[in-house]
Formats: structure tokens, C-alpha cells, sequence
């Protein structure tokens, strides 16, 4: 399968940043987070990172090389730890499912082994338990009197609210099934103040389309071969059948990406189907006391004629162009009845702007301005997500970007930061808004 062969080529990627990163004069990144060397931002709580799908944190040796969080412009939890903020980056399954990943990313913050549950584990086939993180917990302490911020980018977002949903209410599944005393306590809920804030970047609450614009692929392989023939008309012969090989070889493996059947249950492409997504969400409740935020992404303008969108190249990393072709093509309905109309058209390359505003079944609400300490000033309502304007750039375009290195989004993280930092403290639920996905 195309995905097989994609995530194999980006395992063996890291394998070979892993290499690279054992050589003498490297040392393994891991543990509680980087030092401060001044506190010019002085945290309130910490901040944790949640990386993305195909994505890599703190206890990867390679992140020593290339940072998920900072990409070619260095390591970002590095940069913020040197500003005063205690922020540190966890290390889940990079193809996993948002169950599996959340399950990891308590075993990181407690520093424990991870549990992935009896009937979990049963029910899908593998391992109950993984990697032992004991003495080597993210934080030095967490708890209802030492709350973190969560910020996950991408599948980090799902990964995050999943993860404080079963911190507060538990797993009845797993209770009911682990009668021998060795039920994780992360199964057992109750953990109703332990976090303080969550945010999405460019989250991909509601899936994305790629899954279901196969069409649209091979109309765009078609364009593609039309305009090479186009400019390039004089073009030696040996050249054109060398770009429509070449075209042919990497439109095949996108189009089978996007053939619109379903992952393969308990991995990450699996919950990011569009209408999996939908049911992922229902079992994913919100916790009153928790302040939620999201910045979705777009980085397209309108098609000449109009019909569709399209990589805006003044702020679309290249690296993303071909998928924002694609995904800016969006409409269809999926096989669960769920429309994606015109709005699902505007995109990051990787996942439509309308998927990163909220979880459709949650209430939200939009907020006109970008983040600042003066808004933390006036004030928002916990347990409702608050979408920002849409930032204007590609999937990494906060986390430094790929082909197109950029520090351009630090200083929005840093607003982003200092204002979830200046938070009032919530003792008792907020009273509430009747807010709801616009």
C-alpha cells in the first residue's frame, strides 16, 4: 500500500537523523525540558507540546538534529525555554491512533510505562504495554496544584482533547475489563484540574479530504503533463518522457493516498477520515474548566475562474503545493453522508481550514482578533473553543515550515503563549455561552 511505503520512507528518515544525531559530540535530548536562562516570559505552568502525524518530540535522538518543533530554524523548545517559558516537546506513535498516542503521552508525563489497556489492546491486536518512561517523566511534577498547557499541531489537537477527556471521565471500557488490579490510573479519570489550558494549531479536529479526492488527483496529473507540454514545447523528447514518468510515479502514489477507502482501525489515518473523525468526537467530551483555543491554518487564494482554491505562493511552503491542489478541489459528500462543500476548499496543504476551527459537536465560538495579552485581560469563557483568524501560512507555517525555513511564526507563538500564560485561574466552571460552530 502507498501509506505502507510512505511511512516506512519516513521511519527510515528519522532512523537516519537518529544516526546521524550518535555521532561524537551529540547527546540525547529527553527529560524536563531545556534550562531557562532568563525569565523575561516567567511561566506560570508549563507547556506541552503534542506533536502531529508522521511527526516527533524530546526522546527522539534525532530531534537533536531536526526539531519537529522548529524544523531548519532551529529547536523551538529550546528558543522558548530560553525565554522564560518552561515548555517541553512529548514523543507519541508518529502513525498512531489518537488513543495510542494519548495513552504515551501519559506514560511520558507521569513517568510511567505505557498502558495502552486490556481491552484496548485486545480488541485491536497488539502489545497492552510499550515503553517505560520511569525516571524520565517530561515534568518534574504534575498535578491539580502544578497544571500544564497542552498545544498539539495537526493530529496533536484530536490527540490532546482525547487525552484530557479520559484524564477527567476515565475509560468504562477499560474499567470494565481490568478486574485484576492492574488498571492503568489514567483509565480511572478524575483528574478534573490538571490542566489548565489546550490549543490547536492547525488542527485536524474533523479530518481531512485528501482521503476523498481521488478525482481531483487525477484531474491535476492531467493539468500537470498540460502544462509541461505547454512551456516547455521544444522540450527534448528523452526530457518530456522523463517529467511524465516522473508525474505519472508520484501522482500513482497520492492517488492511492486519496482512493477514499478507510485506514487500516487504530492508526492515525484511520481517525483522520473525515467520518471517523465524526465518531471520534462524540466519545471525546469537554471539560468545564479548561480553556480551549485553535488557530486554523489557510494558505490559498481564490483559482483564476474561480472554481476552486489554490497554494498561495507568497505564503504556501512549496513542500505543500501539490497536496493544496488537491485539497483545494474539495466536493464531494463522504460515504457517511457528511457534505464538503466550497468552505472545505480553503486549506493548508495538508488539511482544510474548516477542519481546524473545532470538533463540529462542540461549542465555539470565533474570536476577531489575534492573540494577546490584552484579550487574556478581558477575559474568555472555559469549555467552549475560541477560533482565531485564520493564520496565513502552510500546515508548519508556525513550527518554521520545510522548504521555505521561516522564524516568521515565532513571535506569534510567543503572543499565543504569553497570553494562555496570563489565564485566570478557574476555580469553578465559568458561566457558560450559547455558542455554537459558525
Amino acid at each position: 500500500m502507498a501509506i505502507d511505503y510512505l511511512t516506512g520512507a519516513l521511519r527510515a528518515m528519522q532512523r537516519t537523523i537518529t544516526a546521524v544525531s550518535a555521532l561524537p559530540g551529540r547527546k540525547k535530548a529527553g527529560g524536563a525540558g531545556w534550562p531557562v536562562d532568563h525569565d523575561s516570559d516567567k511561566t506560570n505552568d508549563p507547556f506541552v507540546f503534542v506533536h502531529g502525524f508522521f511527526g516527533w518530540g524530546q526522546y527522539e535522538r534525532g530531534n537533536d538534529v531536526l526539531a519537529y518543533w522548529g524544523m531548519f530554524t532551529g529547536n523551538l523548545m529550546q528558543k522558548l525555554c530560553n525565554s522564560g517559558f518552561m515548555a517541553v516537546a512529548a514523543n507519541i506513535d508518529t502513525v498512531g491512533s489518537a488513543w495510542d498516542r494519548a495513552c504515551e503521552l501519559y506514560a511520558q508525563l507521569t513517568g510511567t510505562r505505557v498502558d495502552y489497556g486490556k481491552a484496548h489492546s485486545a480488541k485491536f491486536g497488539h502489545p497492552r504495554y510499550g515503553e517505560d518512561y520511569t525516571g524520565r517523566a517530561l515534568l518534574p511534577v504534575w498535578n491539580s496544584e502544578h497544571k500544564i498547557h497542552l498545544i498539539g499541531h495537526s493530529f496533536g489537537g484530536t490527540t490532546a482533547g482525547l487525552f484530557a477527556s479520559i484524564l477527567c471521565y476515565g475509560a468504562q471500557d477499560e474499567i470494565d475489563a481490568t478486574t485484576d488490579c492492574t488498571l492503568s490510573d489514567f483509565f480511572r479519570g478524575g483528574r478534573t484540574d490538571w490542566i489548565r489550558s489546550i490549543t490547536g494549531l492547525a488542527a485536524a479536529y474533523n479530518g481531512t479530504s485528501l482521503a476523498m479526492n481521488h478525482q481531483a488527483m487525477a484531474d491535476l496529473e492531467r493539468e500537470r503533463v498540460a502544462w509541461f507540454a505547454e512551456r516547455f514545447p521544444q522540450a527534448p523528447a528523452l526530457l518530456r518522457r522523463g517529467h511524465d514518468v516522473l508525474t505519472r510515479g508520484v501522482f500513482g502514489v497520492l492517488k492511492k493516498m486519496t482512493s477514499g477507502k478507510v485506514a487500516k482501525p487504530d492508526t492515525g489515518l484511520y481517525d483522520m477520515d473525515p467520518d471517523q473523525s465524526v465518531l471520534l468526537n462524540r466519545s471525546i467530551r469537554m471539560l468545564p474548566n479548561v480553556y480551549y483555543f485553535s488557530v486554523p491554518h489557510d494558505a490559498t487564494h481564490p483559482s483564476a475562474d474561480g472554481t476552486h482554491r489554490v497554494p498561495d505562493h507568497a505564503v504556501c511552503d512549496p513542500f505543500f503545493w501539490p497536496f493544496s491542489h488537491v485539497t483545494g478541489r474539495t466536493m464531494t459528500v463522504t460515504p457517511g453522508g457528511l457534505p464538503l462543500g466550497e468552505s472545505w476548499q480553503h486549506n493548508d496543504g495538508i488539511v482544510n481550514t474548516e477542519s481546524e476551527t473545532a470538533p463540529f459537536d462542540k461549542p465555539s465560538d470565533r474570536v476577531p482578533l489575534p492573540p494577546s495579552v490584552a484579550l487574556a485581560e478581558q477575559g474568555f469563557t472555559t469549555g467552549v473553543y475560541h477560533i482565531f483568524p485564520s493564520y496565513p501560512g502552510a500546515h508548519m507555517a508556525l513550527l518554521g515550515n520545510v522548504f521555505r525555513p521561516t522564524d516568521r511564526g515565532l513571535a506569534y507563538l510567543y503572543d499565543l503563549m504569553r497570553m494562555i500564560n496570563a489565564l485566570e485561574p478557574v476555580t469553578e466552571p465559568l458561566p457558560g455561552k450559547e455558542t455554537a460552530h459558525a
